[in-house]
């Protein structure tokens, strides 16, 4: 199947009420292993890049994988750049064939960020791709300033009508990276916002976030929710297992990534089934 817009999953998602597992690939395992696991779940998922291999010519050959994936896939994957700071990211996902973007502005003023993003969807959407922003910080892990960092829903209401964004990216209390102590999310301030705002909400930092609380975020509007710190975690820690088991002893690199990839393909399976409330 050819890969979608972030704004038709969404759309479906908002239609059943739950979210989307968006996920950080790296490598061919990684891709693999969210994908197969998609198709046996018979549900959506958002493949994503982040900004970094927009630099480095990763992300052109992980989209050609991507792409290729798809197109054996009979369920909705779409392919989005995490997290881009530049138009030249935003016009290399376009060649490469991305379905959807992400600007990051969100450290500018909201001026500034209101203006760069209504370029970045300006240009996107004339090639058929979704755009999704961010207003407010997904908190620093060594923060104690939470206040400031969070979404202002009246912000959220003028952002989203001056920007025609696809998809907001809400700050409430998650984290990028491990965290240090159990995160509170602020519901009430999701709940504010979701009343003034008629677009699909996401959750950074959803990696460790408690699930019971990331249950009650979808309940308030979210519909797409990242990972990548857990995925990445579940790689190194199986690479890690792997070594010590295969150590002193030859292994063919694929005999010996087949149990990284399945480690990774049991924690996409967890994520997408809590998203989805299926137990």
């Amino acid at each position: 199947m050819p890969l979608v817009k972030l704004s038709e999953a969404l759309a479906i998602a908002k239609t059943k009420g739950i979210a989307i597992g968006a996920f950080n690939i790296g490598n061919y395992e990684s891709c693999k292993a969210v994908i197969d696991m998609a198709n046996e779940l018979q549900l959506p998922v958002i493949v994503q890049i982040f900004r970094r291999l927009f630099d480095n010519g990763k992300a052109r050959d992980l989209a050609s994988l991507v792409k290729g994936m798809a197109a054996d896939s009979d369920v909705l994957i779409v392919m989005h750049m995490d997290h881009g700071r530049t138009t030249e990211q935003v016009e290399k996902a376009i060649r490469y064939g991305f379905t959807s973007v992400m600007i990051d502005a969100c450290d500018l003023p909201l001026n500034d960020n209101i203006r760069i993003t209504r370029g970045v969807v300006s240009m996107a959407h004339k090639e058929g791709i979704s755009v999704e922003a961010e207003l407010g910080h997904v908190l620093p892990q060594d923060s104690d300033d939470k206040a400031s960092f969070l979404t202002v829903p009246e912000e959220a209401k003028v952002f989203a009508e001056e920007t025609s964004v696809d998809a907001l990216a809400v700050a409430i209390g998650t984290a990028h990276g491990h965290y240090k102590e159990i995160p509170v999310l602020d519901i009430e301030r999701l709940k504010r916002i979701q009343s003034v705002v008629d677009i699909p909400l996401v959750l950074h930092g959803g990696s460790d976030t408690p699930i019971k609380d990331v249950q009650k975020t979808i309940q308030c509007g979210i519909r797409k929710i990242n990972i990548a710190t857990e995925l990445h975690q579940v790689y190194l820690d199986e690479l890690l297992h792997q070594s010590e088991l295969h150590k002193g002893k030859f292994s063919a690199i694929d005999v010996f990534m087949h149990p990284v990839y399945e480690k990774m393909k049991e924690l996409v399976k967890e994520k997408m089934e809590f998203f989805a409330f299926k137990r």
